[in-house]
């Protein structure tokens, strides 16, 4: 049998009541989390066109697009509010599965929730939760990534993950849960393409990916069916777009009694997440070293292959970037930014901010290098990266970055995680006010009390 029914099986019989308290508090925050980020990305580039082009096609009533206000059919609701998620790319994300793991199940559930009506928080949060997880294991299982096969992954797993969670929420029965994966995978897409070349598309991408996973469950609940086989079939995910190359057994392990969701990771810097072992170094040389960025000869970053392919090539345009979509992807510009800032911040990645001649000139000076010890341990992963500071009186300096702030081993702590959400507001396309803020965050401290999850996008427009 495909994997397929596993996942299906485990949707299914899932229940909030399950689910250790570390899990559920945890949720929490990467709700939280979400949310601000989503907030934050109503602003970016092309967010309001999008937003604009959903409210102007109209449509049945029956989710909202935040911030912008307005209701529309549910797969529509939830493209818009995907891309706003991952427009500043400050979403949360798995390391070891190396997927954008919340910006698809958080809209998709919220839009799902206020399309049906009266989705009370436990089955909310059971829903969020078995999204993450199905997502976890599906990346986790794949022997080569984005980093190596040009397709985005999250994009990929994001919609199914979504497909399955929206597919409990709407209690589909199983038959109906394996067409609505059957019908995502004849829409899924997406390549790192847009990434290496720092277009909008990278935000509209995941829009569309969490778009997919709810318009398959819908028309599943319609009646329509969609192919069983889709992982492992002679034409399934695994085999078209990874020559099988995957572990069946991590695909499934643990499901129900592991929980990955506590093993991801929030974001500390508002860009891509391979730029940040390099950006945390160098804010530490610059805090422990007293670095004047005037006296900077040379900046040395020591990388895997996987990191420099994406945020570093090709060199001259990543040295030289002119758009924050550019920007958020380049290692010489966040790098440049945190040694003469002292900080990565949402503010950083304006038009202005990116056109500063001082950062544009220490990141004329970053040369990334893949180093062959890192490629060979850390091929795969997101870091570690050594940034080697030459200074012009011949002082050489350097420091190594494992593990950034945010990850599960050194978390970010709840006042963090709320300080990173007022810090979001900021940036709003509509202010909330404090009074919003400070409720939608009591609102989901309690979240397994609420009767109905749709009061939170009372607070979100």
């Amino acid at each position: 049998m495909d994997i397929a029914s596993d996942y299906v099986d485990y949707a299914r019989g899932s229940r909030f009541q399950d689910l250790p308290p570390e899990v559920v508090d945890y949720a929490k925050i990467l709700i939280l989390d979400t949310l601000g980020v989503i907030i934050a990305g109503s602003s970016a580039k092309g967010i309001g066109t999008f937003a604009d082009l959903l409210r102007d096609w109209g449509g049945k009533p029956e989710s909202s697009i935040f911030i912008y206000g307005d209701k529309v059919p549910a797969p529509n609701a939830v493209a818009g509010n995907a891309a706003m998620a991952r427009a500043n790319d400050f979403d949360a994300f798995h390391e070891k599965a190396m997927v954008h793991i919340t910006a698809p199940i958080v809209p998709g559930c919220l839009a799902v929730a206020e399309k049906i009506g009266g989705i009370n928080g436990q089955d909310f949060l059971n829903a969020i939760v078995l999204g993450i997880e199905i997502m976890a294991r599906l990346g986790l299982s794949l022997e080569s990534l984005f980093l190596k096969t040009g397709f985005q992954t999250t994009n990929h797993i994001g919609s199914f993950g979504n497909a399955l969670a929206a597919g409990k929420l709407l209690q589909l029965d199983r038959q109906k849960m394996i067409h609505a994966l059957g019908i995502t995978y004849g829409q899924i897409a997406g390549t790192m393409q847009t990434s290496v070349e720092g277009t909008v598309m990278v935000r509209l991408q995941q829009g569309f990916a969490a778009q997919i996973g709810i318009f398959s469950a819908i028309l599943a609940e319609r009646g329509i069916d969609g192919p069983q086989e889709v992982f492992q079939g002679k034409f399934g995910y695994f085999p078209v777009f990874h020559q099988n190359r995957y572990d069946p057994a991590l695909a499934t392990r643990g499901l129900g009694r592991e929980y990955e969701i506590t093993n991801v990771s929030i974001k500390s810097f508002p860009c891509c997440f391979l730029c940040h072992f390099a950006i945390s170094a160098m804010l530490q040389l610059r805090q422990e070293e007293k670095i004047d960025p005037q006296e900077v000869e040379q900046i040395r970053v020591r990388i895997n292959q996987g990191v420099f392919n994406v945020v570093c090539d090709p060199l001259p345009s990543k040295r030289n970037s002119t758009t924050a979509a550019e920007a958020l992807f380049s290692l010489p510009y966040t790098v440049a930014s945190a040694l003469v800032r002292g900080h990565v911040t949402l503010e950083d990645f304006t038009v202005e901010a990116i056109q500063d001649p001082g950062v544009r000139e220490i990141a004329q000076k970053v040369t990334p290098v893949v180093d062959e010890e890192i490629e060979k341990q850390y091929g795969r992963a997101m870091g570690p990266a050594v940034v080697e500071v030459s200074l012009k009186n011949g002082r050489k300096t350097s420091r190594r970055v494992d593990m950034v702030k945010g990850h599960p081993q050194n978390p970010m702590s709840l006042t963090e995680c709320e300080e990173k959400f007022r810090a979001c507001l900021r940036s709003s396309a509509k202010p909330l006010g404090e009074r919003k803020a400070s409720a939608l965050i009591q609102a989901l401290r309690n979240l397994e009390t609420l009767s109905d999850v749709s009061q939170l996008v009372d607070y979100l427009r």
